[in-house]
């Protein structure tokens, strides 16, 4: 019941992107607006290959990492909690908030609903393949948290070699994590403003971070996530472009 109720809000983001895209009004057409803020791509259909050679050399990078992140699973676990100063804490807790989608699922409407009013359907376009790419990481990561079914370190404190697939244990990769990675490499494949990494994936870094001090993950399970929700989204606005020039 808890995952489901996890799951509920990514299905209903879904729902509103196809709902956003099937209701476009043609007449909203951007040509007689200002030129959108550089923030913002028109939404060009790539150039280059869906899949990549590039593709490969980041999933053996990613494996070889989480192999890395697992030597420091027990210290990270023991490390992590110490920081319970006022700052850490409220730092933790806004974390939370970031990776969580009964928080960004209300904030993706109120900015839609602000491109509606102000009539900008470019802008639009973007944040609806950014929902998309959030959705797609959302997706990808329940597929593995359930086939991997690994305990959270609350559940085998100091042992975190405890895997069950199948199980209903939900540990690998982090979820949170996951969704905040794809959210911060959508909005990178959506913009050209260079500050925008800068800010996007420190945040999201701040969400990995966060689940491991409260304990609801060890650290290979935070790169894990960050490593499949950045992948994930960003083909998953890759493909949406695609699809919308394709003849």
């Amino acid at each position: 019941m808890r995952r489901l109720r996890s799951v509920l809000p990514i299905l209903a983001l879904a729902c509103v992107c196809s709902a956003t895209q099937a209701s476009a009004n043609p007449s909203d057409s951007t040509a007689a607006l200002p030129r959108s803020p550089d923030t913002w791509s028109a939404g060009a259909a790539s150039g280059h290959p869906l899949f990549t050679r590039g593709d490969a050399w980041f999933a053996a990078a990613t494996v070889t990492s989480v192999a890395l992140a697992t030597r420091l699973d027990h210290w990270a676990a023991e490390e992590a909690p110490e920081n319970n100063g006022a700052f850490a804490v409220g730092a933790s807790h806004a974390g939370e908030r970031l990776g969580n989608p009964l928080y960004l699922v209300p904030a993706f409407l109120v900015v839609r609903a602000a491109d509606a009013f102000e009539h900008r359907s470019d802008r639009a376009a973007s944040l609806v393949r950014i929902a998309e790419g959030a959705v797609a990481a959302s997706v990808a990561v329940s597929v593995v948290k359930l086939a991997v079914g690994r305990a959270r370190p609350y559940q085998t404190p100091g042992d975190p070699g405890v895997v069950r697939p199948f199980s209903g244990n939900a540990s690998f990769p982090s979820g949170h994590t996951a969704l905040a990675f794809g959210i911060a490499a959508a909005i990178d494949k959506e913009t050209s403003a260079r500050w925008v990494p800068y800010v996007v994936y420190p945040l999201a870094g701040l969400v990995g971070w966060s689940r491991m001090r409260d304990g609801e993950h060890w650290s290979s399970d935070v790169v894990a996530g960050a490593a499949l929700g950045f992948w994930t989204a960003r083909k998953a606005v890759d493909f949406a472009r695609r699809r919308i020039h394709a003849p």
